[in-house]
């Protein structure tokens, strides 16, 4: 019996249980998959900013874990993993007990790093369903006294799209209350639609219109410093210092590893940024029993900026991760030398209210065979079924249904994985 052990229950751990459940039969040796994770229910990130706005309550985008794994053969241990001993094969739980493994897969998702002066205190997040409702309960003190509203991100930041859905959905929803303020968007990209990607097709162009349709002054290649409870303070590249007055503010953060990251060791953790170390097939080069999946996986930067930014990491993927992972561990335990990298395509959807903007990708590294971005109605009412298909995958451990795999292909001419060539 092999015993591998997942520590994390979002996208990236339970794609990873899902596709491994789905190679069991393929494995010469009987295997025991076991998810750690002391969140009670699967949530779907993206539509955080919509649960921000109060366009979503959370019952909508949640699953219960311990039923649904239950369902599966999958075990499920309700505590967070605080301490990894890659040298013992086991993790240490927060009541203490020890879990051993064959196989270790990092899915934990990452540490919101709020590091500006005065972040914590006077902007809010959407980073998590509590942040999100937090922020749901602050935006509704504001529309009783309304004024400037700030929304941006913070140097080294790498997922900036939930900020431009953010602030345009919030756009949408001023219009409707029939309040007219000042918006304002500040971001480290060195322009609007870099993504941390260097730009996707047209996106520069379309967002910075959309921005401008919706009267948001933007500012990009800045430094947010400081968030006092009435301003937010930025400099440019030359360090000529700025100030916003505000109202409401909502600011992306920095994500590192997490602290049982850390406990692994230098050998597993970034020194820069504590994230998971791994080679092409996502496997951790010192200790081989060792994976990673999702935004805890360390991937440099696609290009330097003049402010420093990072990596989106994006459901599909995420998947892709995933899915490579489980080929690769059923593999190791068939001594079969054969492993498996991801292409990392990536899709990411946008619903702004009344139309969507979106955009695909066959690889985030460049060259890339296929690069498309646009704006269409279709997208709004696109990510609203697609957030139900997911939850729906979720619930029925179908994580990539092959009509799925063959529709993204034929569009998109996209494949999940490649074999590694020696």
């Amino acid at each position: 019996m092999k015993k591998i052990v997942i520590i994390g229950g979002g996208i990236g751990g339970l794609s990873t249980a899902y596709y491994l459940r789905s190679l069991k039969n393929k494995s010469k040796e009987n295997i025991k998959i076991t998810v750690v994770s002391k969140r009670r229910n699967f949530e779907f990130t993206p539509a955080f900013p919509h649960l921000a706005i109060g366009w979503r309550k959370l019952y909508q985008i949640s699953v219960d874990l311990e039923s649904t794994l239950k369902k599966f053969d999958i075990n499920y241990i309700p505590q967070d993993a605080t301490i990894i001993i890659p040298e013992k094969n086991k993790i240490i739980l927060e009541d203490g007990k020890e879990e051993e493994y064959d196989y270790l897969v990092i899915a934990t998702g990452p540490r919101l790093m709020m590091e500006v002066e005065g972040q914590k205190e006077y902007a809010n997040s959407i980073c998590t369903s509590s942040h999100a409702l937090k922020t749901f309960q602050n935006f509704q003190s504001f529309l009783e006294n309304p004024g400037p509203v700030v929304v941006g991100a913070i140097p080294g930041t790498s997922c900036f799209g939930p900020a431009y859905e953010f602030i345009l959905m919030l756009s949408r929803e001023l219009k409707k209350r029939k309040i007219n303020i000042p918006l304002y968007f500040i971001t480290p990209e060195p322009f609007i639609g870099h993504f941390g990607l260097g730009g996707v097709a047209e996106s520069n162009k379309i967002l910075s219109q959309e921005l401008e349709e919706n009267n948001i002054k933007y500012f990009t290649n800045k430094k947010i410093t400081k968030v006092e409870a009435n301003k937010v303070i930025f400099e440019d590249l030359e360090g000529s210092k700025e100030e916003i007055e505000s109202k409401f503010v909502m600011l992306m953060p920095r994500f590192n590893g997490p602290e049982v990251v850390e406990t692994a060791g230098d050998k597993v953790a970034n020194p820069v940024n504590k994230m998971v170390m791994v080679n092409k097939a996502f496997q951790n080069e010192e200790y081989k029993n060792i994976y990673a999946v999702g935004v805890v996986v360390s991937i440099p930067p696609i290009e330097k900026t003049p402010i420093p930014t990072g990596v989106p990491k994006t459901g599909m993927m995420i998947e892709h991760m995933a899915l490579a992972v489980a080929n690769n561990i059923i593999n190791d335990i068939n001594n079969d030398p054969t492993r498996y990298t991801p292409e990392l395509s990536a899709i990411c959807v946008a619903d702004i209210g009344d139309t969507g903007i979106g955009f695909f990708l066959s690889s985030i590294q460049k060259p890339r065979k296929t690069e498309l971005y646009m704006k269409n109605y279709f997208l709004h009412h696109f990510k609203t079924v697609f957030e139900k298909y997911f939850l729906w995958k979720i619930k029925t451990g179908k994580i990539t249904p092959l009509f799925e795999e063959k529709t993204i292909n034929l569009l998109f001419k996209a494949h999940p994985i490649y074999k590694i060539e020696k």
